[in-house]
């Protein structure tokens, strides 16, 4: 397994010099279905950092030395804002040490942003590499979930991610992904690590995939990957993708206007609930949405989940604005494997409040309010109703779960599709 890891990463860097959008499009299916780099083949050690590294050389090879395109990042500007932001905030927090928290900034940055600004203008300079990466989604998603329906009858049992486990000497967690608090099928990760970061997967998969029914003519295609896509958001035992689905539709129901529509479901959502609260096996099931780690049901309660954003400004009680460091939760539970009070931090909120404190959540909201802004203006409504639900998404699902690495995915999907209006605009233009 290793050695096949080996040859992709090194085919990956050798095409990107020669041949840039198709080395960047097996890089973008890498990403999607092997969660894994830290691959020893041929003598040398390839890691995130070091490929990520290697793909910025070969565009600004491929733009600046041989061709002196324009680069663009007109789109990255509320991520820069934002990480910016956390620079500053750096400087002031207490909790974590400053080397940690620079080493994690520089490995967020790198894996976040590279791949992306490097795919937004290839886009920009050559239209018809969309298609080349919009593909190359459309097939990761069908092997993501048709993996994932494999799985349904493995009961917990992960061959693919197992033997990638062997690889990273890591323990395969059996107990936490068998049946369990009314899952039929136990917790299904498919292609991932673990379940949640599928079950984000699987909701802006969806959406991705809702946005192309209007453009394409191919659309039984589209259709029958729409529906094993639902099927798996059903079956993986991650019902918070539900909610977050939910969550955009009422959203998207509001960017059409379509008021009458928005009470109606919200009335009816409002009924489900009632009916669900009334019958405690339902409940048991339904009411565990956002539970990452414990299959104590309490553990995502309503009153539990207050007393989470209360204890978080028990955390920040010395360091209100500032909090207590970038990536601070993750650094507190290296060290405690859980917090007394705000167990894994699961919502993006909890990790925001600890992390950044108040000034950090004012940042959230500036950076959320610019990306609306930017890809509102992007086109007609039609065009960036996708774009921004696939925002909602993202935003709703780790606020309700936390937030363990999943912009990385996002921003991914997120460029693609405000890509494909970029490339609409530009041929009608012409």
């Amino acid at each position: 397994m290793e050695a096949i890891l080996g040859i992709i990463i090194f085919l990956i860097i050798i095409l990107s010099f020669i041949k840039l959008r198709i080395g960047i499009a097996i890089y973008l299916a890498y990403l999607m279905l092997v969660p894994y780099m830290q691959i020893h083949f041929a003598g040398l050690t390839f890691s995130y950092n070091l490929v990520n590294l290697i793909i910025l050389l070969a565009f600004f090879f491929e733009f600046k030395v041989k061709h002196n395109y324009k680069i663009n990042f007109k789109p990255f500007i509320p991520f820069f804002i934002l990480y910016a932001g956390y620079f500053i905030l750096m400087l002031f927090s207490e909790g974590t040490p400053f080397d940690y928290m620079i080493d994690k900034y520089r490995q967020n940055i790198m894996q976040i942003f590279i791949l992306a600004f490097v795919m937004w203008n290839i886009i920009l300079c050559t239209p018809s590499s969309i298609k080349l990466f919009r593909n190359v989604c459309f097939i990761c998603i069908f092997i993501a979930t048709i993996y994932g329906l494999f799985l349904t009858r493995m009961e917990g049992v992960n061959p693919y991610i197992m033997s990638l486990m062997n690889i990273t000497g890591n323990e395969y967690d059996i107990e936490y992904l068998t049946r369990d608090t009314g899952r039929m099928f136990g917790r299904i990760a498919s292609v991932f690590l673990h379940p949640m970061t599928f079950g984000l997967y699987l909701g802006l998969s969806s959406i991705f995939i809702c946005s192309y029914f209007k453009k394409r003519a191919n659309i039984y295609i589209l259709l029958i990957l729409l529906v094993i896509t639902l099927i798996n958001v059903f079956t993986c035992g991650v019902r918070s993708v539900i909610a977050g689905l939910g969550i955009t539709g009422l959203f998207y129901l509001l960017l059409l206007r379509k008021l009458k529509a928005f009470i109606w479901s919200a009335v009816f959502i409002g009924i489900i609930y009632c009916i669900i609260s009334s019958i405690p096996e339902l409940s048991d099931y339904v009411m565990s949405i956002g539970d990452t780690k414990s299959t104590n049901i309490g553990g995502s309660s309503l009153e539990l989940r207050i007393n989470q954003l209360l204890g978080c400004f028990d955390v920040i009680n010395n360091n209100f604005l500032s909090g207590k460091g970038f990536n601070w939760h993750y650094y507190y539970l290296q060290s405690h494997t859980s917090h007394p009070q705000l167990l894994y931090f699961e919502s993006l909120i909890f990790v925001i409040l600890c992390d950044f404190g108040l000034v950090g959540a004012i940042l959230w909201i500036i950076y959320s309010y610019k990306m609306f802004h930017y890809t509102y203006n992007l086109g007609k409504l039609k065009q960036t109703l996708f774009p921004l639900s696939n925002t909602i998404f993202y935003l709703s699902y780790s606020c309700i779960t936390g937030e363990y690495g999943y912009m990385q995915i996002f921003i991914l999907f997120y460029i693609i599709m405000i890509g494909e209006i970029y490339v609409t605009q530009t041929s009608k233009s012409q």
